[in-house]
């Protein structure tokens, strides 16, 4: 069981290779194609294409609507990649990300493909360079600040302080109130519909609509498969609170309590903390506040010195201050 999320990977550059591979043979193809019959066909007549007085023949009519329906999509295939590429271009730019995330073989396959959109692409891109790149998210730094802070003040005999919670009663008080995102770690049962086929016909016809039926079986039963394993669900943003004994979870309209007594494993890494119980589904919480959270948690469960002591808080102890300065109580309301 994977408890660190999938990187984010962007698959644009291959999709756009792909799409252009097909996309430009086939316009090229086919406006070829018809021109060639439109030129044959009014050559048949006594005109020419290039003969822009001449009336169309009847007989000419639906191959030459083709061929500017055609040339209309091909126009516009040609304008819509070309501003793609800009914008992409300029984005990417901007960010000071790689020319074409350095996927070489596919900014090949597009320089072939459609090279417009290749040159627009490399003109935004000179753009963003030159723009400011945009402003960089603090909040995961200063969320682990926060937890380095906290385990050193706690560490050196501090009392953690209890913080407000607008709308949420407890006895216990409070101590983290927080936005983090919350997902669970379970399988489940998936049903699908195989369908029968019955065709007549020729043997070729016959035995295409079967092997059709049969990927399309194989297919849903792939696809249920997939969904049914154990994997991480209920995907959701959630209002965390913490006290000495719990954690609470807004979840779909309702709070979910989590005592911290039938925590049997406690995980923590760069994107949050996985706590697994011997009796319910793994618990994942991710976002700034996660480490402030597994900060809390070891100090309400095992105390003071198992902030020096437990191994998932070493990433944290490892993380070097970024100023000397005196240390104070921080605040656990984020």
């Amino acid at each position: 069981m994977s408890f660190v999320p999938p990187p984010p990977t962007s698959r644009h550059w291959t999709v756009t290779a792909v799409a252009t591979a097909v996309a430009t043979p086939a316009l090229v193809w086919g406006v070829d194609r018809s021109y060639r019959s439109t030129e044959r066909c009014l050559s048949a007549h006594g005109s020419s294409i290039g003969d822009s007085d001449a009336d169309i023949p009847d007989a000419c009519s639906d191959i030459s609507a083709l061929l500017a329906l055609l040339v209309l999509l091909a126009g516009a295939y040609v304008v819509a990649t070309a501003i793609t590429g800009l914008c992409v271009g300029v984005a990417e730019g901007r960010r000071q990300l790689g020319f074409g995330h350095r996927r070489w073989l596919a900014v090949s396959v597009v320089a072939v493909a459609a090279p417009w959109a290749l040159a627009a692409y490399a003109a935004g891109y000179g753009i963003g360079r030159l723009l400011w790149p945009p402003a960089v998210d603090t909040s995961w730094a200063d969320g682990r600040d926060a937890a380095r802070r906290t385990l050193e003040f706690l560490a050196l005999g501090g009392q953690p302080g209890s913080v407000p919670t607008p709308g949420f009663l407890t006895e216990e008080p409070v101590h983290l109130d927080a936005r983090l995102h919350y997902a669970r770690h379970y399988g489940t049962t998936v049903t699908y519909q195989q369908t029968s086929a019955l065709a007549f016909g020729s043997a070729a016809f016959v035995t295409g609509a079967l092997l059709a039926n049969a990927v399309g079986n194989s297919s849903a039963r792939s696809r249920a498969e997939r969904l049914a394993r154990p994997q991480w669900r209920e995907h959701q943003p959630t209002r965390m609170v913490l006290t000495p004994t719990r954690t609470w979870c807004h979840s779909f309209g309702r709070w979910l309590s989590f005592d911290h007594a039938a925590v049997r494993e406690y995980h923590l890494d760069a994107h949050g903390v996985v706590l697994l119980f011997a009796d319910s589904e793994p618990l994942r919480l991710t976002g700034p506040a996660a480490w402030l959270h597994a900060v809390l948690f070891a100090y309400f469960r095992f105390g003071a010195q198992a902030l020096t002591t437990a191994t998932f808080l070493l990433p944290i102890r490892a993380t070097q201050s970024p100023a000397p300065s005196a240390v104070t109580s921080p605040s656990t309301r984020r």
